[in-house]
């Protein structure tokens, strides 16, 4: 009873939460509206076709089902996974082709892109047109470039005409993301934003709770107690690990510097950075080019040669399963990355760790990274996921719509991200959902172990389900019971307080809408490439004492690459369209 009691407490303030998830806090101020009206529409011109004329042209029947067959070819990303090694032949692949096949005669043909490295590779299906009719990508870059190059469908005219069969997309993009990247000027619009309903929960560091308690430290709430913790972790390595004690890794750096750095990083940009600096400043994805940026890179430089980051960060990619496998064995003391990423049962990292360790062991959220004023900034960006665009290639861009507004649909959505009854989920009378996990202790009606086929490499099937990441159910409530209890294995409680940085310290800049910037077009990747290269030198070959002349001469080459001329132009952009002003009306 009391454990029930509980429970219901923290799906109170669980669903109190939810109902902030459509703003973005900043510390100390109030709260910043999402505008989902269409008044969040920079420029949309209606020239709306009947239904009866659509089908009439377009050879289809009353329920938007194609009378003879249309064939379209879909991006689907692939892990890889030796579990699914194959994705397109998975039991999800064939579920989604089959039921696009019944609703709207349409049939599709994966194309399968690895889910590391796909910028790189969609590049490469465009440049030789072989890109699918329906593709995505996290490079809005990419798809401006390949737009330039006339190598990408403008889709504003296809939702000009066609926005009143696709109800589905809309309820769910919203029209601030169907719209989000269209041009101010021309009105040319290259690729729907995906809606990312969980964008105030981005990152949170984490901390060996049992290792505090066994060294009675306090939760650090400052960089400095952070970095005490640190080297308390790195002394106390064979008390911690006993024969382990030389695989000890007091904070695990990833590759990816400015995501698996990142609340240490930005904590270092100014609290009263302008708007106008903000966004001549953030073209880059890690923030690379704000204010403030070296000196969180010179903390990052000094653990490196502390020992308190792991030796061999910069040789293993994202993707690569070392990171991973080291939080499992228990040799972590703390890492950055993605808010819910320790309790998912497809990573199972807690689960797995305290298998190996024991039930102890196991990791808190911690928020120690505050401003030059005090604040707790976790920036966050623009609710918006995937870009997903229509190559110039896709000749049936109709289908490809329906496409889309067929798998956002509300029943498709909810079933590809929880999967089958009692096997992947069990849902409860009041409708909530719970996640089963593969072990049978996971839940009382004993085993359920998912047939390779039917694993879900992703979580919520995020590779498949494209046009949206997170969950929204429809119901505040049920969505939260449900939130809580996806987790196998992991307390409600702890779940909820993986969120609470999110829903209290998330930070976001205003989106600023300008004309392109011609001078980032084909530079985003390489630049993307030389930051991290800059990042890992900077980090892990250089002293203490040679930072300084190492970033300058470095960060120089940077400029000189493209880094200045874009800088150069977004300044102008920005006084083109507002003025010389510091902030936007």
């Amino acid at each position: 009873m009391k454990k029930s009691i509980k429970f219901m407490m923290v799906l109170a303030i669980l669903v109190a939460m939810l109902a902030v998830t459509a703003c973005v806090r900043e510390n100390g101020g109030g709260t910043q509206q999402r505008g989902e009206g269409e008044d969040a529409v920079t420029r949309v011109e209606r020239q709306t076709v009947a239904m009866s004329e659509i089908q009439s042209l377009h050879g289809l029947d009353a329920n938007l089902r194609f009378i003879e067959p249309v064939t379209i070819s879909v991006g689907l990303w692939d892990r890889g996974n030796e579990r699914q090694p194959d994705f397109a032949q998975s039991y999800w692949a064939e579920w989604v082709a089959a039921n696009v096949l019944e609703d709207h005669n349409i049939i599709v043909n994966w194309i399968t892109i690895p889910r590391w490295g796909e910028g790189e590779f969609l590049s490469t299906l465009l440049g030789a047109n072989d890109a699918p009719d329906i593709s995505y990508t996290f490079g809005f870059d990419t798809v401006e470039t390949f737009a330039g190059m006339g190598g990408i469908l403008d889709m504003a005219p296809l939702l000009s005409r066609y926005h009143e069969m696709l109800p589905n997309l809309y309820g769910l993009l919203t029209y601030e993301n169907m719209y989000f990247n269209i041009n101010p000027n021309t009105g040319e619009l290259w690729g729907l934003a995906g809606r990312h309903l969980d964008i105030v929960h981005r990152l949170n560091t984490f901390v060996r709770t049992d290792w505090l308690e066994t060294l009675n430290i306090q939760p650090p709430t400052t960089l400095q107690q952070f970095e005490d913790m640190l080297i308390a972790f790195r002394d106390n390595a064979e008390l911690l690990l006993g024969p382990d004690a030389n695989r000890m890794v007091p904070f695990l750096l990833g590759h990816d510097v400015g995501w698996t750095g990142d609340p240490i990083l930005t904590s270092f940009i100014p609290n009263d950075i302008t708007e106008r600096d903000f966004f001549i400043h953030g073209f880059d994805d890690r923030r690379f080019m704000m204010p403030g940026i070296k000196e969180g890179v010179r903390v990052l430089n000094r653990w490196y040669n502390n020992n308190l980051l792991w030796d061999d960060f910069f040789l293993h990619p994202p993707g690569d399963p070392m990171a991973d496998d080291m939080k499992r064995l228990g040799f972590v003391g703390a890492f950055v990355h993605n808010w819910d990423v320790p309790f998912r049962a497809a990573e199972a990292i807690i689960t797995t760790m305290q298998e190996n360790v024991g039930s102890h062991a196991n990791y808190m959220v911690v928020t120690p990274f505050p401003n030059d004023a005090g604040n707790i900034r976790l920036q966050v960006p623009n609710p918006t996921d995937r870009t997903i665009f229509f190559p110039h290639t896709n000749t049936q861009p109709i289908a490809s719509l329906l496409y889309l507004d067929w798998i956002s649909r509300h029943d498709v959505r909810e079933f590809l991200q929880f999967g089958l009854e009692g096997v992947h989920r069990y849902t409860h009378p009041d409708g909530a959902i719970q996640v089963l996990g593969e072990r049978p202790d996971d839940h009382e009606d004993g085993p359920h172990t998912w047939p390779d086929h039917q694993f879900i490499p992703s979580l919520r099937n995020f590779d498949i389900l494209i046009t949206v990441n997170g969950i929204d159910l429809g119901d505040d409530e049920r969505t939260a019971r449900t939130i809580a209890l996806a987790y196998p294995g992991i307390a409600p409680e702890q779940i909820m307080a993986a969120r609470y940085p999110g829903y209290n310290h998330s930070w976001s800049a205003r989106r600023v809408a300008v004309r392109p910037i011609a001078a980032q077009e084909g530079m985003n990747e390489p630049l993307r490439d030389f930051r991290d290269t800059i990042l890992h030198n900077v980090i892990a070959n250089t002293s203490e004492a040679n930072f300084d002349a190492t970033w300058n001469a470095m960060f120089q080459d940077y400029l000189n690459m493209g880094g200045q001329a874009i800088l150069d132009e977004r300044r102008a952009a920005w006084i083109e369209e507002f003025g010389d002003v510091d902030r936007m009306p």
